[in-house]
């Protein structure tokens, strides 16, 4: 049996897609996995933000 160009031709754009699939979710998991301690700060940065404003609302001094 022989492998026609055609069909080669096919076999390397199934192969091109998936490694682009492969790269892209690399990338994401990447990224997601490294900026996770700066969405942790910026979470808790938000937290004492609301925590200030409720502060600063309830107190007594108008």
């Amino acid at each position: 049996m022989e492998k026609s160009p055609r069909r080669l031709g096919l076999a390397r754009v199934r192969g091109q897609s998936m490694v682009e699939y492969a790269v892209v979710t690399a990338a994401l998991m990447g990224f997601t996995v490294m900026g996770w301690p700066f969405l942790v700060q910026l979470l808790n940065a938000l937290q004492r933000y609301f925590g200030s404003i409720y502060y600063v609302i309830q107190s007594p001094i108008p």
